[in-house]
């Protein structure tokens, strides 16, 4: 059985667990904890990031400890931007809708997808096809519809507006509670259909985003470089690090979590970063600084919203750890580099 396998262990080199919290938030109101969950799963942590086999692990283990048939689509409709962290904020600052749905495929693996999709266009109608839906076997009923469900949710929010669906089509029988599609997606449905696909109004594609700024698609694909990338001789567990802090910098992380994510005891983390002449700490504040440094030079965000994003709780805190890191207030930082970028 599941419960009895042994716990595997995240490597943050695989990709990232977002998408998961909306699932476990729907499951614990129905009395299933997430440690549960992960135990039948045999997944040790979701503190860093989960491989493709350890996500489908959770949802097959999330399908038989739903107590209500319509938990992957009411789970899906509890989605939120934030949820996905940088990616959902280079989602939602996108100059328009169309560009948004351009980076979310490039990397759709970063929003805990286990399908990969395809999009093509035919005159006024947008189509995303996903690939390969017989892989999932029997849980396909219940992934389809937790990521179609959390897509429509989060396409909507990303636009300001109802995301204008028009037909969804799937491989696979109609079940018992078919209705319950209509109701969550208001659109057309296709049961026994020969590909999983999602129908929607193309000219959606040219709207602005109601939140677009400076850090569009491409900014914040540098970033993500710049960030994980880091230095010249830096080693690959610092790499890994530093991701693991990046996918996590909407909340407070804990060295803990970090080795968990990495595969290593705490005491081991520690001794391999001491050889390697830096600690977590120093990771933490690194990404942490460049992460502060992009939002106030490429971004409108006030300083207590970029205090959040940057895993401070409180804003004073953040202030005076910025002026640590760069001899400035965050205020005053943005200053200067405004000054300096039109000089």
């Amino acid at each position: 059985m599941a419960g009895e396998m042994a716990p595997t262990p995240v490597s943050q080199a695989a990709s990232s667990d977002y998408g998961l919290k909306a699932l476990f938030d729907e499951l614990d109101a129905q009395g299933v904890s997430t440690e549960r969950l992960l135990r039948i799963a045999a997944v040790r942590s979701v503190a860093g990031s989960l491989t493709s086999p350890q996500r489908f692990a959770i949802l097959k283990a999330a399908s038989g400890l739903a107590s209500s048939p319509l938990t992957a689509l009411a789970a899906g409709a509890r989605q939120r931007v934030h949820h996905l962290g940088v990616y959902g904020f280079a989602l939602a600052t996108s100059p328009t809708f169309g560009d948004a749905l351009a980076f979310g495929r490039q990397h759709i693996d970063l929003a805990g997808a286990l399908l990969q999709a395809v999009f093509r266009r035919e005159a006024d109608t947008g189509i995303l096809t996903s690939l390969n839906p017989p892989a999932l076997g029997r849980y396909l009923p219940f992934v389809a519809e937790f990521w179609r469900s959390s897509l429509v949710t989060l396409l909507t929010e990303i636009l300001g507006a109802p995301f204008p669906v028009r037909k969804m089509t799937f491989p696979y029988p109609a079940p018992r509670h078919a209705g319950a599609y209509r109701d969550y997606f208001d659109c057309a449905i296709d049961f026994e259909s020969e590909a999983m696909e999602l129908h929607f109004d193309a000219r959606v594609l040219a709207c602005p985003c109601p939140n677009a700024s400076e850090v569009t698609a491409s900014i914040c694909q540098d970033f993500c470089e710049a960030v994980i990338g880091g230095g010249a001789g830096e080693t690959a567990l610092q790499r890994e690090l530093r991701s693991f802090i990046l996918a996590n910098t909407s909340r407070r992380c804990t060295a803990e979590e970090a080795a968990t994510a990495v595969g290593l005891s705490k005491r081991t983390l520690f001794r391999r970063l001491r050889e390697e002449d830096t600690s977590f700490q120093a990771l933490l504040n690194e990404t942490r600084t460049a992460l502060a440094c992009q939002y106030l030079e490429n971004t409108r965000l006030p300083v207590s919203d970029i205090a959040e994003r940057c895993g401070f709780g409180d804003e004073s805190n953040f202030r005076k750890a910025f002026a640590t890191w760069r001899g400035a207030s965050p205020s005053q930082w943005r200053i200067m580099r405004k000054a300096a970028d039109s000089s």
